[in-house]
């Protein structure tokens, strides 16, 4: 089993499915099966990018993908890779490709800081301006029943999972308040087997944040966002790179990338929504919001001085981790508060609407990786004429 650049697809289909093989530990089935449900999602939508091939051709191709270039299951469709070009594939900055730029920045030891969500409440609670709570045993089920007193309605979230997976809005209402403590624990629990990620077992609720009525116009049901992304470049010259809005759809109450919501590029100068809106399984330009009909392009962001140097404070905070996607919410005190940082953000959002952004983004942080493939050191090489290296988890 050969990996190398390939514009062949015959090749790529062949390695793909020989990849599968010789990682059973990471293709479980239940993995396998979920990554299928998501490219046959977004094959029935983007039937052009899917040109007639089979899910099983697309999932063995964007196994080839995932491990040559590191690109994600969604990527395939909404940067539309699927069948690009070798040249193109290389200008973007992929789902697994992003980690080489994230440990040149970030301190590996301190990534838990962020991506364990507790420890961030714990470290930016002034900013949170809302109350979490740590579920971790039975011990815990009185503060969760004084919790659901305060707080008939809260978030629950994973500890350590990102992509919104877990997150889900919860009414109290005459649930008894012990089945439902032990119900989230299960839930929880279920979730993390099916993730090679999911290793921390406790679970966060937290209060509902009431959003300002600027940004809640855009879409209610959801809390409306603005993605801010900081690179500390040392010295104290803190940057930021493309932010851009995400609002919600559809009386989703999650307003995520990952689950459909429409993104949109704010000019860094003036705070204004300088872009159409896109949303990730669509791709094509939105010019108005489908369920507010909001035109996208010129929305003002309230309180844009704000906001940007609330970011800036967030960065200088946790210095050691110099690549940030703060994700913010507009509260119903006119104050712009932490949803969460994230330690290991994607670009993608800035991706799909500026394009492929790779060499501007090495140029900016004065970085290029060496490494060739972003799974060296992480997994153990079972390809021939490729240097195997011990896995450093």
């Amino acid at each position: 089993m050969k990996l190398y650049a390939s514009e062949d697809e015959a090749y790529q289909i062949r390695t793909g499915r020989e990849i599968v093989a010789a990682y059973p530990e990471l293709y479980n089935p239940w993995i396998i099966q979920d990554i299928k449900q998501q490219l046959e999602t977004r094959a029935k939508i983007r039937p052009d990018i899917a040109g007639g091939r089979s899910i099983e051709d697309i999932f063995a191709i964007a196994t080839y993908d995932y491990w040559q270039y590191g690109i994600g299951t969604a990527e395939e469709f909404y940067l539309e890779l699927l069948g690009a070009t070798d040249e193109k594939k290389r200008q973007y900055i992929t789902f697994r490709g992003r980690f080489d730029y994230i440990y040149h920045l970030n301190k590996k030891e301190d990534m838990h800081l962020l991506s364990n969500k507790w420890h961030a409440y714990q470290l930016l609670k002034d900013a949170y301006r809302r109350e979490v709570l740590l579920l971790e045993s039975e011990q815990d089920f009185p503060a969760f029943a004084a919790f659901c007193q305060r707080h008939p309605s809260f978030v629950v979230k994973p500890i350590g999972l990102g992509q919104s997976l877990g997150v889900r809005k919860v009414e109290v209402g005459d649930s008894d308040t012990h089945e439902l403590f032990n119900q989230l624990f299960a839930e929880i629990e279920e979730t993390n087997s099916h993730w090679n990620s999911g290793t921390e077992k406790g679970v966060l609720v937290e209060e509902l944040i009431e959003q300002g009525e600027e940004m809640a116009v855009l879409h209610p049901a959801s809390i409306n966002s603005v993605r801010m992304f900081t690179i500390n470049l040392g010295d104290g010259d803190i940057r930021m790179w493309y932010p851009h809005a995400r609002i919600g759809v559809g009386g989703n109450f999650i307003c995520s990338g990952a689950t459909g919501s429409i993104e949109a590029g704010i000019n860094m100068c003036t705070g204004m929504v300088n872009t159409l809106g896109i949303d990730k399984f669509r791709i094509a330009p939105i010019d108005a919001h489908p369920d507010t009909h909001i035109p996208i392009k010129g929305i003002k962001i309230p309180r844009w001085r704000q906001l940007c140097n609330k970011a800036i404070e967030m960065a200088e905070r946790v210095p050691t981790l110099r690549y940030i996607g703060w994700d913010f919410a507009y509260d119903k005190d006119k104050e712009w508060i932490v949803i969460e940082g994230n330690e290991n953000a994607e670009l993608s959002g800035s991706q799909l609407i500026h394009g492929g952004q790779r060499e501007e983004f090495e140029y900016f942080i004065g970085y290029h990786p060496t490494k060739e493939y972003w799974w060296q050191g992480k997994y153990p090489s079972r390809f021939e004429n490729i240097k195997s290296e011990a896995s450093s988890g």
